[in-house]
């Protein structure tokens, strides 16, 4: 077995472990006739779901880096694009001009697909390949903002180990909202405490549009990120959540999908997000490991990568927002 295979299997065998030692009707938001359960195709293993023009949307492989397009409404869809290697897709987000957003994992990319036909718009190298691990993703209205889980500690590509530095990095929009060239991209420290991979993960904005919110994997938390200086404050909810992945807002609502329980918790911000209160618990019933969600009407929409079983069947699950 190569280096690099046993490191992926390693990234794995670390979400794992997080996990299992952790404590449809019309279109404007009554969906109770669209399917409860999506099922995606085998083997496909997920991370990453958005949600983009009318009823389509996109969720990411681990398995392969390909994305797999569908609708909501009939449950129906098709891979879109083509492979791009084990881990190589993580989080995904999709913008208005229709372009997907790929978090690259441990290549250290951002890629851009066209959501119509999903063709390879642009590859952006934000660190050398196997040097970190990019791990979601959130376009805001002057770029992409993506989250760096760890960096590699360690000279030799074949032994691989994260540690800390939790940093962000954003791809800026050029004018009229062009994809800028590779020497756009901007890094930003974080301060956060540096602690054991994975640190970054999920990454919203704050209900004024002013600053970004990042979930903290290893710490269980969240924090509220000045975007212009990397200054940073854990925002205060009063519980330490499950190994908190990806992240999705509606209002002052913030969504934190919760792998360890299989769970998302509605947590209500202040319109700065540096504070905020536990509004309810939703489980997702079915589901071994959620990842990842996004919202259309009434409803949250959340992959499961089933990191405890390893294996399929792999869906898409329709759970009602409180």
């Amino acid at each position: 077995m190569s280096g690099r295979l046993r490191t992926l299997l390693a990234i794995v065998t670390v979400l794992a472990l997080l996990v299992v030692g952790a404590p449809a009707g019309a279109i404007n938001g009554h969906s109770a006739q669209f399917p409860a359960e999506i099922d995606l195709p085998e083997g496909f293993f997920p991370e990453g779901i958005t949600i983009g023009r009318g009823t389509k949307f996109f969720v990411g492989s681990l398995a392969d880096g390909s994305i797999f397009r569908g609708d909501l409404r009939t449950g129906q869809g098709e891979v879109l694009t083509d492979p791009a290697g084990p881990f190589a897709t993580i989080g995904i987000d999709v913008d208005k001009r229709n372009r997907i957003w790929v978090s690259g994992g441990p290549t250290g990319t951002a890629r851009v697909y066209d959501g119509r036909n999903g063709s390879l718009l642009e590859t952006y190298e934000l660190t050398a390949p196997f040097g970190s691990f990019i791990n979601d993703v959130i376009v805001t209205k002057g770029g992409a903002w993506f989250t760096d889980s760890g960096t590699q500690n360690s000279p030799d590509p074949d032994m691989f180990q994260f540690a800390g530095e939790p940093r962000l990095f954003k791809v800026p929009f050029g004018p009229g909202g062009k994809l800028p060239d590779a020497g756009a991209i901007e890094e930003l420290t974080v301060d956060i405490p540096d602690v054991v991979f994975p640190n970054l993960n999920g990454i919203e904005t704050t209900p004024d549009g002013r600053g970004l919110i990042v979930a903290h994997s290893s710490l269980g938390a969240l924090f509220a990120v000045n975007p212009s200086n990397g200054s940073a404050q854990q925002i205060d909810t009063g519980v330490e959540f499950v190994s908190p992945d990806g992240l999705v807002r509606k209002g002052r609502i913030l969504y934190v999908v919760e792998p360890g329980a299989a769970q998302v918790s509605a947590v209500r911000l202040d319109r700065r997000g540096t504070a905020g209160v536990v509004r309810s618990v939703i489980p997702v019933v079915g589901a071994e490991s959620p990842t990842t969600a996004d919202i259309f009407g009434r409803y949250l929409y959340v992959a499961d990568a089933r990191f405890f079983s390893m294996t399929g069947p792999y869906k898409v699950f329709q759970v009602p927002r409180r």
